[in-house]
């Protein structure tokens, strides 16, 4: 058995490093593989002191996943380290690459975030800001971004941050050797990318989900892509469920506080595909009751006319997401 293991390890090894398009076993990004995945950790090196000011002190900082370079937003609260809530994972949607820097896509809701005590870490993942090029073939992106987030999860589990030598000693701030809690944000693709998180690791992380793209893949590809005739040659060869999220739910671990919130005015992420996204947890909730097993605690918000980003409720939805990352594990 140990040499199994030690061989799948090898063979992911070999694909982080030179994965093509010619060269992917696509089955081996089906989310039961991906909970196999040999993920490591690596340390998070502040580069710089972006910006600081009465709420944080935002640096750029990079850190290694996929054997590749990813960067990031961290964003630290101006207060003292003991009152540190913990940290959020903030999983942004798509962004264009023009005009696009780090942290774009998150500061926003960050802020208030960090004005209520906790710190925020915002991954460009592949192709953004100083990251490195995305492997191909490009449309696998939400399962690099996925290993992204659990290996950036597991490196903050234990005392990972350096500085820069370049990095000022005024421009430093005390970090936590451990934060209290780690949590997740998703928001549309972001939100895709945090599902399939909870499905891989099977740990109960406390995740805000905004109008997460939940459709399954590869039907995600053929819409937004306008590509059905490479989801329709992917599902003659593959099992389209082994990578769906919505058929995947049994694998979120017993207890998983869920808030997932949609706007009925949202021209990206229609409201019918997280309606029926909680449904099937609705469903898979009813199955555990039946087997004895733990339910995911899933609250479903829906806001009339608010749009992709849940304007203009962000005085009711900002403080909820605070209150629920405070009120849950």
């Amino acid at each position: 058995m140990r040499s199994t293991k030690k061989t799948f390890a090898v063979f992911f090894f070999f694909i982080a490093y030179s994965i093509s398009a010619q060269e992917i076993n696509f089955s081996d990004f089906s989310l039961i593989n991906l909970q196999n995945y040999p993920y490591r950790t690596s340390p998070i090196t502040i580069q710089r002191l972006v910006f600081k000011d009465e709420v944080q002190y935002a640096y750029n900082v990079i850190f290694t996943s996929m054997g590749l370079t990813v960067s990031a937003r961290l964003s630290v609260p101006a207060i003292d380290l003991q009152d540190v809530k913990g940290i959020i994972i903030m999983l942004r949607g798509h962004q264009i690459q023009r005009g696009y820097y780090t942290g774009r896509g998150t500061e926003n809701p960050a802020k208030r975030y960090l004005e209520n005590g906790w710190a925020v870490i915002a991954p460009d993942f592949f192709g953004y800001g100083a990251s490195s090029q995305a492997p191909r073939p490009w449309e696998m992106h939400q399962f690099y971004s996925a290993i992204n987030a659990v290996e950036l999860y597991k490196s903050l589990q234990q005392p990972v941050f350096r500085f820069d030598p370049a990095v000022a000693q005024r421009d430093r701030v005390t970090l936590p050797g451990n934060f209290k809690k780690i949590v997740l944000w998703g928001h549309s693709n972001g939100g895709q990318t945090a599902i399939h998180f909870l499905e891989i690791t099977g740990q109960p992380v406390s995740t805000v989900l905004w109008a997460p793209v939940s459709i399954p893949f590869p039907d995600n590809i053929a819409h937004f892509n306008r590509n059905p005739e490479w989801a329709g040659r992917f599902r003659e060869t593959h099992t389209a469920d082994d990578f769906s999220l919505i058929r995947n739910l049994d694998k979120i671990a017993p207890g998983t506080a869920i808030l997932l919130e949609q706007g009925t005015r949202d021209n990206a992420v229609p409201r019918a595909w997280n309606d029926a996204l909680a449904a099937a947890i609705n469903a898979e909730n009813n199955r555990r009751r039946q087997a004895g097993i733990g339910i995911i605690n899933l609250r479903y918000e829906v806001y009339p006319n608010a749009d992709h980003n849940l304007n203009p409720y962000w005085n009711t939805v900002l403080p909820g997401n605070v209150r629920f990352w405070d009120s849950n594990p």
